[in-house]
Order: C-alpha cells, then sequence, then structure tokens
C-alpha cells in the first residue's frame, strides 16, 4: 500500500528535528568541554637561545606572552625568581596581570647581569590566576667559561695509565671479524667484531661499512652506562659500536647489577673495572687502526659518547695519538666532586650518589678515599691531555649530567679546537638543533664535504 504524503513528510520532519537537535547537543558538549579545557597560553622567548650569557651582556631574561583562552577576564601575578646551583633566591619580582577574555599579555622579565656570578641559575617563572596556575622552569649560565673546577689530579696520573697501556700491548689482541648476513643492508654489510682486552676478557662490538669502492671515516661510539651497542648504518661513514666488559655482547663473565657496576673492584685503582673499561675502548681504537682493509678511512676516527660513553670518550682520546675528534654529549662521569656538592643540596638527590655514599658505608671506605681512587678515572683528570678537537653538548637543566661538570671539564682542555654546545630547556636529551649542528661538526672537522 502506498504511504500517504501527508506522514511522508511528517516523518521527514521528525528525522529532521532529531538531526537538529543531536546536532546542537554535540555543541553544547563540545563548547563545556572545549571551555574546560582552555586555559591561558605561555609563550617565552630567551633573551640569548643558547642560554649562556657573555661579559658583553647587561641583562638576563625573557620575553613572555600570555594569552586568556577564557571566555572571563584573568587577574594575578606572574612570578619570577632566580636562584643560583645552591638553591638560594638572588633575585625575586612580582608581576600584577590582568587580560580579558581572549585578550593577550606581554612582559619582559630580567635582571642585572653585574648582580650575578660567574656560574649556572635557574629561573622559575609562575603564572597564576583565579582561574590558572602553572610554574615552569628554565637554565641559564653566566660566563661559565671562567669557572674553575676544585680537581685533583693524582700524582702519578700518567705513570699509572702508561702501566696500563703495557699491560693492554701484552695481551694479543686475536681480532676476529664475522660478516653478519642476517643484519647486513643492501647498503652496508655488518660485521661482528671480536677482541682479547686486558685481563685477556673478550670485547664485542658491531661495525657497520657501506658497500663501496672506497675508504669511509669511522665514527666509534661508546655506549651510556649499562647500555647495549647497536648495529647502526650511516650513509657515506662506517660506524663501530662497542661493549665494553661486563656490558651487552661483552658479558661472558656475567652482567653486574646497574648500581653495582660502578663500584665493583674499588678496593683500589688497579682493580678498579673502569680501568678495563678505559683499555677496551682504547682496543677499540686499535682494531680499527689495524683493519683498514675492512675499507676504513684510520685517518679519520671520531670518537662520540653521551653520558659515560662521554667520558670514556675523553679517556680514549688523552691515551691515543689516533683519534681525530670526540663528540661528548651531557657528560655523566666527569667531575663527581663537584655532582656530590650539587647533588647533596637538590630534594631529589641524582644518581649514583646515592650508590656511591652506600657502598663507602658499608665497607667503611670513606668517600675521601673513594675519590682518592676515582680521581684516576674522572673523565676531568683526563682533559688536559686531548689533543684532538672536542665537542661538548650540555642540557643546561641536567642533574646526572650537570652543566657545572661539563663546562669545568671544558676549561680544562689545551686545545685549540673545542667547542660547547647548550641546550637550555631539557635536562636528560639535547634540543632539536643539536642533532644537525653534530653533524655539520663532525664533517668539518673530518673535512668531509
Amino acid at each position: 500500500m502506498q504511504q500517504n504524503p501527508l506522514h511522508k513528510g511528517i516523518s521527514v520532519v521528525r528525522s529532521l528535528i532529531v538531526v537538529l537537535l543531536t546536532l546542537l547537543l554535540l555543541l553544547a558538549v563540545t563548547a563545556l568541554f572545549s571551555q574546560e579545557n582552555a586555559s591561558i597560553l605561555i609563550k617565552l622567548k630567551y633573551y640569548k637561545e643558547n642560554g649562556i650569557y657573555g661579559p658583553k651582556d647587561s641583562r638576563v631574561g625573557y620575553f613572555i606572552q600570555l594569552r586568556n583562552t577564557l571566555n572571563d577576564n584573568q587577574k594575578g601575578i606572574i612570578a619570577f625568581d632566580v636562584k643560583n646551583e645552591f638553591g638560594q633566591s638572588i633575585h625575586h619580582e612580582d608581576v600584577s596581570l590582568f587580560i580579558k577574555p581572549r585578550g593577550s599579555f606581554g612582559k619582559e622579565l630580567n635582571v642585572d647581569v653585574a648582580k650575578l656570578q660567574a656560574g649556572f641559575y635557574t629561573a622559575s617563572i609562575g603564572v597564576s590566576t583565579n582561574q590558572f596556575n602553572e610554574t615552569k622552569t628554565y637554565a641559564f649560565g653566566i660566563e661559565p667559561e671562567k669557572i674553575k673546577p676544585h680537581a685533583i689530579s693524582p700524582a702519578d696520573f700518567s705513570s699509572f695509565w702508561d702501566q696500563a697501556k703495557n699491560e693492554l700491548a701484552n695481551i694479543n689482541p686475536q681480532y676476529r671479524i664475522t660478516r653478519r648476513g642476517d643484519v647486513s643492508t643492501l647498503t652496508h654489510d655488518v660485521f661482528l667484531v671480536e677482541f682479547q682486552s686486558l685481563q685477556n676478557t673478550t670485547i664485542r662490538g658491531w661495525l657497520s661499512v657501506p658497500k663501496g669502492n672506497r675508504k669511509y671515516p669511522v665514527l666509534y661510539r661508546i655506549p651510556d652506562y649499562m647500555a647495549n651497542a647497536y648495529v647502526e648504518t650511516i650513509d657515506h661513514t662506517a660506524c663501530f659500536s662497542l661493549d665494553i666488559r661486563n656490558t651487552g655482547n661483552s658479558a661472558d663473565n656475567g652482567k653486574i647489577g646497574f648500581d653495582n657496576y660502578l663500584i665493583t673492584g674499588l678496593n683500589n685503582q688497579n682493580d678498579y673495572i673502569y680501568k678495563g673499561a678505559v683499555m677496551d675502548c682504547l682496543r677499540g681504537v686499535d682494531f680499527i687502526y689495524n683493519n683498514a682493509a675492512l675499507k676504513l678511512d684510520t685517518s679519520k676516527i671520531i670518537i662520540r659518547g653521551a653520558g659515560q660513553g662521554a667520558s670514556l670518550a675523553a679517556a680514549t682520546a688523552a691515551l691515543s695519538n689516533k683519534v681525530k675528534g670526540i663528540v661528548m654529549e651531557r657528560p655523566s662521569m666527569i667531575d663527581l666532586r663537584t655532582r656530590f656538592t650539587l647533588g647533596e643540596i637538590q630534594n631529589d638527590i641524582p644518581w649514583p650518589i646515592v650508590a656511591i655514599k652506600n657502598y663507602c658505608a658499608a665497607t667503611k671506605m670513606g668517600l675521601d678515599n673513594f675519590f682518592k681512587i676515582w680521581d684516576y678515572f674522572d673523565g676531568l683528570s683526563f682533559a688536559p691531555f686531548v689533543k684532538c678537537p672536542v665537542l661538548v653538548a650540555t642540557a643546561l637543566k641536567g642533574k646526572i649530567c650537570p652543566p657545572q661538570c661539563a663546562y669545568h671539564f671544558y676549561n680544562q682542555l689545551l686545545v685549540s679546537q673545542r667547542e660547547m654546545y647548550s641546550s637550555p630547556d631539557t635536562d636528560s636529551s639535547m634540543n632539536k638543533g643539536y642533532a644537525i649542528f653534530e653533524n655539520n661538526w663532525i664533517r668539518e672537522v673530518l673535512r668531509i664535504p
């Protein structure tokens, strides 16, 4: 039976009404949700993008721009506070603010450089209104090239490491190189590398070499603390990544717990695990140098390390004249004396301070005796002996890798070709621009077109 046109029209109208009501309901919910999640948007710009201020700068500060996305007037304050590295406030001001709905507010927050000594500071900027509350922290440095460490290098430092190198020379490296088809690619041959190091310990690493008919510069990577080496392929560059003793693929004698690695053999400098670790890295350079037949350009070896790897890179370069440059990202095992001083005043004491203090207490070793041994291995002690170009990268908000320690190392270098890159708004990583900067630096040092 044919439907009555009148009924059909009423049905269509009802459907349209349902759709319209549903739409209105969705719009109302969306508006309510947007209102609840709307806030004040904060945009901040540094006076200096790298956060480092020199003698020609008169003021340290920020441009802050606030935008009110709420439908209500916002009234409150901007609290600007600057603390030194010991947590002491050296500048504070409260700025009153008023922002109309969908309006904006701008202000410069700064402090006179003349009031600040050379060193590092934390700036806290808190925005508080009747409907919004947020605090952000930033870091900056004042003439950090002037700060000096309280370094205590052992009197027999050079002879200690000369003896270690002699011990290594008496160990036959027995280089073993196995091409691994399972991990090789269309563009790179990948090899598992094995050799013998100090105490005849077997050390392994991964080497990738581009498929081509020429020699390639070598990027030698030393992993961070307890991190494992991995296969890495880079265009036009050979890449060698090493597992030091008792880590990753070099743990024939057993892996060591995270907090236990840095205290293994800590009873004296000759038994300390880092003596062997440094020699492992040094033998890695020897492997590259003695295997040029793998299409390795042994005149272009760059060592790159992050965290602990950065400190081991410094030690390796100091003990070998075959290294043409080192890249040190957020060095963590450098200037532990300063790290202890800074760490003790922080609410959350950073690693590895607690682990070392617990060991010293359990063995009745005492911190003074710990440092007498550690000074042989601290990256700071190696700085004056590094003879190749150096790039140091530091995150100004870092606690495990504080900028003070990075600059203490940097300021001890005697080489003319050195460069510091600072990331002012990060703590455990570098900012987005660093990777490009590092790549360009490496290409310039190795004279790669």
